[in-house]
Parts: structure tokens; C-alpha cells; sequence
């Protein structure tokens, strides 16, 4: 077999998104191809998933009940009983009485100079900046935060980027960079922006950066931070970085796996000749009519959202046609069955899962099954399909991912 350079990519979308992903990985551990997957690029709900498989040590059945036991419980409750039981819902209380109080202070005082100027004539009207105004602290805390300590204490037990230096594949958390408009990137080997340039103190928890992968903007604060960069001239800067969901700059998790980066620009450049592209987090939509401002914003953000993965879904398959890409796999949970060429005889259909939401509120174990079988599904009659020497799985005992027997 030619020697396998695989990415995989998972999607944004909640919990929906780490239980179609549990089983697109299942399928790809029965046929032997996970152990040999170079790179693991994720986003928010596909962060949650690909965070616990990086940093578990066991089988990957084990890996399997572990994210069952988390979709069960979810993460909503967890993140309740810390804002209640911990110091950092006090923490975020004083932090949203703080901010709104000076913003508040801040826009009256805004408006006043603004309109104070037209008393003047215009020729004595000052030159000033408002918009440039803004207060000379950061959000401290904040619902995120609070979110990211129940991560922490569900999830990864304190454990930290730096603990999977030494694992593959290789794991690539996306999140978006607001003030640049940039992806950031945090992986074990080295964090940051082409823009900001590499972190200087990269060995941070797994929790934040799982969180600030996650941070959806409609429900979750970005992460106010300032943190120290080390720049291409070799100088070092602090900058203040705004990270929140990286679905906001690419939901699919694509971008690091495109085999046009450019190492001298880009940071954690890998050589992939084929990605596996597990995509749950755009369903077939159907708003109510929007009437009032917040539910057009939403249906607005949610259109340019769509149009932006498709986008992405349209330059894979360029790529392929270009001889850039060996190979491409889109596992994709809105899939229309109709397409399939080998579907099994009980395949879940798209209309029976596509419609969970994307939040990450406790799931039925109804719920799991039916989007981890059409996970699972899809991604064996796609192989099937498009590889067929992948469709022998290897004849081995089971071994955890550190190479060991289990059992």
C-alpha cells in the first residue's frame, strides 16, 4: 500500500458534531487507518472529540465509552455547577458588572463629545478618534471562562498542550483571531498567527484551548487575552488576541491541511496528500421567517456560515482534480443518501439525524447511536466507494494507542 499521508479534519457543530465524528473514527480505527493519520486539525464540537482522543492513553473502545459517558452527561450541567461551586462565576458576576458599567459610561461619554462638536463651527470642531475609544481593561472573566474551568474539570484533569508533544497524530485546534481576522492555531509543537507570529509560552492547558475553539459568539465571550509573541525578525511582542469559535474562520478545519501553505508564512505546515473531511456541522436549514433583528443576524450569520464551508468543500475537490490531493473522503452528515453507491441495508437516513441541534446539552443514548451509526456509515461506503484497498482492516489484537496489547 503507498505509504499513507492522512489529515483529518473534524467540523464544528456541538454535540452533534462529536457523536456523527465518534463513529467516522470508529470506522477508521476497524479498517486500520487512524494509526496511521498524520495530522488532526479541529473545531469547536470536533475539538471536544479530537482533544479526548489526543490525550487518551487507552484502546480506542475505552476512547469510545469515555465520549459516550460525555455526551450523556453534556456540558451544560458541568458548566452550571461551576459557575455556582467555583470562584470563577464570582469572578465572571464582577467582570460583567465591571464591563457594563464602564461601557455604559463609555458610550454616554461618546455620544456627548460627538454631539457637544456640532454646537461648534465647523472649523473649531475637534479632530477626535471616538471610534478608536475603548476602555483600558479586558474582559477578566466571563461565561467562556467558566465554561472552560468545567472542561477542565470534565474533560482533561488539568492536562496541558504540552503533554502530547510526543503523539500522533499531530493535533491542530482552530480558532479565530477577531482583531486580525486571522486563524490561531494551537497544537503541541508550536501555537499562533501568521499574523501575530509563533506563541512564546505555547504550554497551556487543554482546556483553553479546546474552549476558545468552542467559544460560539452567539452564547460565549471571546477570550480577552495578552499574550507574548515571538515575531519572523526575531523580536518579541505582547499582544492583546480576541480568540473565539474557529468555525468563524473556517468551521470545516481545513485550512491547516492544505497542501499549498507555505512553510515561511505558515505555522504547523504538514505533508498531506489525502483528507478525511467529517462534516457535521451544516445541516439542511429551515428558518422561521425572521422578523425582528437578532433572528435576521442569525439566519444572516447562519447563510454566509454555509456559503463559506461550501467554499471550502469546493476547493478540496479542486485540489484532487489538480493532482495536489492523492485523495479525498467527505464523511457529511447532510449527505444525500441517493449519492451513495454501497449504502447498508440500515443506514440511518439524513432525514432521521440531520436535525440535532448544535449545542451541548445532554444527548439521549438514542441520539448517539443514531449519529455515530451514520458516521460510521457513511464513512465505510465512502471508502468503499472512492478507496477500496482501505476495505481490508488489518488482522491484529487490539492495541492502545501507545502501541501496548489490551487484554
Amino acid at each position: 500500500m503507498h505509504e499513507l499521508r492522512v489529515g483529518i479534519a473534524l467540523s464544528g457543530g456541538g454535540a452533534r458534531a462529536m457523536a456523527f465524528h465518534l463513529g467516522c473514527l470508529r470506522t477508521l480505527q476497524e479498517l486500520g487507518i487512524l494509526d496511521q493519520v498524520r495530522v488532526l486539525s479541529t473545531v469547536s464540537g470536533g475539538s471536544v472529540i479530537g482533544g479526548l482522543y489526543a490525550a487518551h492513553d487507552g484502546s480506542f473502545e475505552q476512547f469510545e465509552a469515555q465520549v459516550r459517558a460525555v455526551l450523556r452527561q453534556g456540558l451544560a450541567r458541568p458548566t452550571l455547577r461551576a459557575a455556582f461551586t467555583t470562584s470563577e462565576g464570582l469572578k465572571a458576576l464582577a467582570c460583567w458588572a465591571l464591563l457594563g458599567t464602564a461601557n455604559l459610561l463609555l458610550i454616554a461619554l461618546k455620544w456627548s463629545f460627538w454631539l457637544g462638536s456640532f454646537l461648534l463651527p465647523a472649523r473649531l470642531r475637534p479632530n477626535w478618534r471616538i471610534a478608536d475609544w475603548h476602555l483600558p481593561f479586558r474582559r477578566f472573566a466571563s461565561r467562556t471562562t467558566i465554561f472552560r474551568r468545567a472542561v477542565d474539570d470534565a474533560l482533561f484533569k488539568g492536562k496541558r498542550v504540552g503533554d502530547l508533544k510526543d503523539r500522533t497524530p499531530l493535533l491542530i485546534v482552530n480558532a479565530a483571531e477577531l482583531r486580525t481576522g486571522s486563524a490561531f492555531y494551537f497544537t503541541p509543537r508550536e501555537s499562533g498567527s501568521w499574523r501575530l507570529g509563533r506563541l512564546a509560552q505555547p504550554d497551556i492547558s487543554l482546556a483553553h484551548v479546546v474552549t476558545a475553539s468552542a467559544a460560539y459568539p452567539m452564547f460565549l465571550p471571546a477570550l480577552d487575552e495578552v499574550l507574548p509573541f515571538d515575531k519572523r525578525d526575531g523580536s518579541r511582542r505582547i499582544e492583546r488576541v480576541i480568540l473565539t469559535d474557529g468555525g468563524v474562520y473556517d468551521n470545516l478545519g481545513l485550512a491547516p491541511l492544505w497542501p499549498d501553505r507555505d512553510p515561511t508564512v505558515s505555522l504547523n505546515v504538514q505533508e498531506i496528500d489525502t483528507i478525511i473531511c467529517c462534516r457535521a456541522g451544516y445541516g439542511l436549514r429551515h428558518d422561521p421567517p425572521s422578523q425582528f433583528l437578532i433572528a435576521r443576524l442569525q439566519s444572516a450569520i447562519a447563510c454566509i456560515h454555509d456559503r463559506a464551508q461550501n467554499a471550502g468543500i469546493k476547493r478540496l475537490f479542486e485540489l484532487q482534480a489538480a493532482g495536489k490531493l492523492r485523495r479525498v473522503l467527505l464523511p457529511y452528515l447532510g449527505q444525500d443518501d441517493r449519492q451513495l453507491k454501497y449504502p447498508p441495508a440500515d443506514l440511518v437516513t439524513r432525514e432521521e439525524a440531520y436535525a440535532y441541534p448544535t449545542d451541548f446539552s445532554a444527548m439521549s443514548e438514542d441520539w448517539i447511536d443514531r449519529l455515530s451509526r451514520r458516521g460510521a456509515q457513511l464513512t465505510r461506503a465512502l471508502i468503499a466507494e472512492h478507496v477500496p484497498e482501505w476495505m481490508q482492516p488489518p488482522v491484529s489484537p487490539m492495541t492502545t494507542k501507545d502501541g501496548s496489547c489490551a487484554g
